[in-house]
């Protein structure tokens, strides 16, 4: 058993987490394991399975309204911090060890450093040379 799982961020299942076995689905049915009002009865909104290999995949229904990220899909190879969103209810992908390369490149993880060392020695600078003119008397207060 893998230890990904949906954790459920808005709607009717915030708050609730969806351990992911060999398949997940989620729909209106009583067979369904996250059972949604608004899917109706006995439909099958999306499916979430995990592959031997390890790797999670969506099926949805065609024209379920099914989305991942913002983009409507039907199949779908997913990855840890994905977002789906189902009817009124919003699910993210908590895959421990499941690297998300749409979101993790080079450019989202480099270390920010801030900007305010910069303007203390620019400023520092700036106040010892009108120091260093002012005895030099090239300037007069």
């Amino acid at each position: 058993m893998s230890n990904y799982r949906l954790k459920g961020t808005s709607g009717p299942v915030i708050n609730q987490s969806f351990p992911l076995g060999e398949a997940l689905t989620v729909g209106g049915g009583p067979d369904c394991d996250v059972q949604l009002e608004e899917a109706g009865d006995g439909q099958v909104l999306a499916t979430v399975r995990v592959d031997p290999d390890g790797a999670v995949q969506l099926s949805a229904a065609a024209g379920s309204g099914v989305t991942v990220n913002g983009d409507e899909v039907t199949e779908l190879a997913l990855a840890g911090g994905d977002e789906l969103r189902v009817g009124r209810s919003r699910f993210i992908l908590q895959a421990p060890g499941l690297r998300p390369e749409r979101v993790l490149t080079g450019k989202a993880t480099q270390v920010r450093r801030p900007a305010w060392p910069w303007w203390l020695a620019a400023a520092a600078l700036a106040a010892g040379a009108a120091g260093l003119a002012w005895w030099q008397g090239w300037i007069v207060i």
